[in-house]
């Protein structure tokens, strides 16, 4: 769809949710750069309804049912004062911009990191290695302590899958579909073989430095494509392995120093995290977890081979670290699982 038609059909249910007739743009949609599935407009409003901001943003995503739970997630976090943009209207491809959307308020600020390049997060030096676990860590702990029983009832409501073993037997059925034996095992074999229960909160699921954006003091934490009501220790899995294996632009020969230096500063992160919640992660729940969330990448990987688009993702970070996270799958399940 044009950017013109977008335009037009934006504006349209914008004026049909404020109930006002003469609503205006002070400034049409332009694309936002960042991300990977959804598509972002950013546009103001002459005279916003009373309470809303001139400056807000529409995010446009592919699947109805993934955009309907991030968008109570993000809503509800929203509501009990969690720093993440107002949810302000949401709606799936038959209400009226022929695709899922959510409208939100335009957040302040600009990532932590830069660019998803090595000497880009190297560069940062001392941030790098010990401001970013930190806000890493409390942003996360900040959410950690949030009430999930609101969010989990609206979500199950809506038929919305709100667990990791539920995640797990989606991908398992998923990887058969697309006839990828190997992630199917691999996802049985960590549905035969669970942590053992622990207490579940509202997990972000993506939580890493360029889904946070700085405004001085100021954090607010973007994107819930991929939370879940889960045990925290799946959180700390993500964002621990994905400093690790961090998706970094860098010479081969710079790769083992980046993963040495990645491992510092997963370590900082999860001693932070510890420190700031109080708690103690178990390492077995946590490498449970990144097994899982190494199935869920290979998966989604998996859609594009199937499909045949696999060149429309160039540079997405699941195609930069596919063999270690393969690599992580096989060592923690015994199943022999390729990168494509």
């Amino acid at each position: 769809m044009n950017t013109e038609v977008m335009t037009e059909r934006l504006l349209t249910r914008l004026r049909s949710v404020t109930g006002s007739s003469a609503l205006s743009y002070s400034r049409p949609p332009v694309p936002l750069t960042g991300g990977f599935s959804a598509e972002l407009l950013a546009f103001s409003l002459t005279e916003p309804p009373t309470g809303w901001p001139h400056d807000l943003v529409a995010r446009l995503m592919p699947e109805p049912f993934m955009a309907r739970k991030e968008s109570v997630i993000q809503r509800d976090v929203a509501a009990a004062g969690f720093p993440t943009p107002a949810v302000r209207d949401a709606g799936g491809p038959d209400d009226g911009l022929g695709r899922a959307f959510m409208i939100m308020d335009r957040a302040p600020g600009a990532p932590l990191l830069s660019g998803l390049t090595g000497s880009g997060a190297l560069a940062q030096g001392r941030a790098f290695f010990g401001e970013i676990p930190r806000l890493l860590a409390s942003t996360m702990t900040r959410l950690h302590a949030l009430d999930p029983g609101p969010v989990r009832i609206e979500l199950e409501s809506a038929g919305v899958t709100t667990s990791v073993v539920g995640m797990l037997r989606t991908f398992r059925q998923l990887a058969t579909d697309r006839e990828r034996p190997d992630l199917a095992r691999a996802a049985q074999w960590l549905l035969d073989h669970p942590p053992r229960p622990a207490a579940e909160v509202i997990c972000h699921g993506d939580l890493h430095p360029f889904n946070l954006l700085a405004d001085g003091d100021r954090v607010t934490l973007l994107d819930w494509s991929s939370a879940l009501i889960a045990p925290r220790s799946f959180d700390v899995a993500f964002t621990s392995m994905l400093l690790a294996e961090a998706p970094l632009q860098v010479p081969d020969w710079a790769r083992p120093l980046t993963r040495w230096l990645g491992g510092r500063v997963a370590g900082r992160f999860v001693r932070s995290y510890q420190r700031s919640a109080g708690v103690t992660v178990d390492p077995a729940e946590v490498k449970w977890h990144q097994a899982a969330i190494c199935v869920r990448a290979l998966i989604e990987v998996s859609g594009w081979v199937h499909a045949g688009d696999l060149d429309a993702h160039p540079g997405h970070p699941w195609l930069a670290v596919g063999p270690a996270f393969a690599a992580r799958i096989s060592a923690t399940t015994g199943v022999r699982v390729r990168a494509r």
